[in-house]
């Protein structure tokens, strides 16, 4: 254990980096993964103590479907409408230093302007006090091209100075904090009411060589600085793929159409009802297998860590149940092979 210990500080203290990610293998919300998740963060900024607060620092839950129905009640709302598949949660950032007034009013109009009904909102300091934190809760008026309209609706909001869109998805919520012990002091991630099934963590000090991207309007990014990640988005939101499908068309283009490939050494993404994670470095990313969860971090996590291999990607997609099924390298290959001749359209670029 000693030696595992020394292993995670000289790890931290080389990369400046933190990254945790897990899903629960039956797709079932729980208490009980949302603390794990907290307590990996707890863990990590024991280690990392002697260094600067100053840290990019994400999380990204599935929507917690049983704290948003607590908050819809203590609105006087129909909690009920916090199981609907299409209820929408976003969390927008504005900076202190701005009167947040006139701009929480502009931002009630693009919420009506994009077709939403505003259900819930509350605006607070953050824990450190650095920015303020506006919270809602939200129906569409219709479903129609809901998660492109989120997306659209996103990229208005931050077209207001002095705003910050962390997430705004009816699939996840993100929590954002300058400093890499912020997120620790978000009431609602010690809410007893707070669960997942699947949780992605970011910390990242200044200078890390791994870097944080929302994806749309709620997706997460954590990538190298040689990795072409905003090639990304535009092919998910320009051209209609699926994060699998368009992370096969960036990184592994086929051999056969002799596209040419992109360089990378580490992508991890999570998107809608899909994630993947990509690394061609040995010993970056640590698999840890257990009988309710798997555990992907950048430090080994238990005694049973195994390291993924380098050059072979790890996805994961979501049935229309709900139920999670895991993609080694080859099965990837073919679950992508099927997709993509439905996907393609003359408009798609075939090579980057």
């Amino acid at each position: 254990m000693e030696q595992q210990t020394h292993h995670r500080q000289s790890a931290i203290e080389q990369n400046r980096v933190f990254l945790w990610t897990a899903v629960e293998k039956q797709n079932v919300p729980s208490s009980d993964h949302a603390r794990a998740a907290v307590e990996a963060l707890k863990r990590w900024n024991e280690m990392a103590r002697p260094h600067p607060a100053e840290a990019t620092a994400v999380i990204q839950f599935d929507i917690p479907r049983k704290l948003w129905m607590d908050k819809l009640a203590n609105a006087g709302q129909n909690p009920e409408i916090a199981t609907n598949d299409h209820f929408t949660v976003g969390h927008v950032y504005i900076s202190r230093s701005a009167d947040a007034v006139p701009i929480c009013a502009h931002l009630r109009q693009l919420v009506k302007q994009f077709g939403f009904m505003l259900l819930f909102e509350s605006t607070r300091p953050t824990s450190d006090e650095s920015v303020l934190f506006w919270q809602i809760a939200m129906l569409p008026s219709d479903v129609f091209s809901l998660s492109d309209r989120l997306f659209r609706l996103a990229a208005a909001m931050e077209r207001i100075t002095h705003v910050r869109v962390a997430s705004l998805s009816h699939v996840h919520v993100i929590y954002e904090s300058a400093a890499r012990n912020g997120l620790l002091g978000e009431p609602d991630l010690s809410h007893p009411f707070l669960a997942s099934a699947s949780t992605f963590a970011y910390i990242g000090r200044a200078g890390a060589p791994l870097r944080y991207t929302r994806l749309g309007s709620a997706g997460l990014l954590v990538h190298s600085a040689e990795t072409p990640a905003p090639l990304i988005e535009p092919l998910v939101y320009d051209h209609g793929y699926s994060l699998l499908e368009a992370a096969r068309l960036t990184f592994m283009p086929s051999e056969a159409k002799q596209q040419p490939k992109q360089k990378y050494s580490l992508f991890v993404a999570s998107f809608d009802h899909e994630a993947i994670w990509m690394t061609n470095a040995a010993d970056t990313l640590w698999k840890t297998d257990s009988s309710a969860r798997i555990v992907i971090a950048t430090e080994p996590y238990g005694d049973a860590a195994q390291p993924l291999a380098a050059g072979q990607p790890l996805a994961l997609t979501r049935s229309v149940g709900g139920q999670p099924k895991w993609l080694d390298a080859l099965r990837l290959e073919r679950e992508v092979s099927v997709r993509l001749p439905n996907r393609r359209t003359v408009h798609v670029p075939t090579a980057f």
